[in-house]
């Protein structure tokens, strides 16, 4: 496991929340994924794939994206397939005072642990936690 329950308060209820992730078109403010493509949605949805770019500041890789669960406003989880690693990221939501508290977890494998992979691992870790923590955190309008 690269981390295990990454806890992030928001000001922002579940759903609301839950919203803002789920959104394509704010992918990319959270996560390491860009430019995903979708024909039928603007939207993360259950048992769905995706071709995406991902891009965590060291080197964009073409990836692909499924969603291994979806729990509306509990839980969303990612499986992406990329050339370096494969990683496994779950989002929990739980209500905590007037918002929410989001967990973050992340877990890979890879064929070609080393130096670079290890490098390019932890960075990703360290773009998606503080990515997270800015989404999960900023004023809305």
């Amino acid at each position: 496991m690269l981390i295990e329950g990454h806890e992030i308060e928001s000001s922002l209820d579940r759903a609301r929340l839950w919203d803002e992730l789920v959104s394509l078109e704010t992918i990319s403010q959270w996560s390491a994924l860009e430019e995903c493509a979708s024909t039928d949605s603007d939207n993360l949805e259950a048992s769905a794939s995706y071709v995406c770019t991902h891009n965590n500041g060291l080197h964009g890789v073409d990836a692909t994206v499924e969603v291994t669960d979806f729990d509306v406003a509990e839980c969303l989880a990612l499986r992406t397939t990329t050339a370096i690693a494969d990683l496994d990221e779950r989002l929990l939501l739980t209500d905590h005072g007037a918002g929410s508290l989001l967990t973050y977890s992340v877990d890979a494998t890879s064929g070609s642990f080393g130096p670079a992979a290890n490098t390019w691992l932890a960075h990703h870790v360290n773009v998606v936690c503080a990515r997270l923590d800015e989404f999960a955190n900023r004023e809305l309008v």
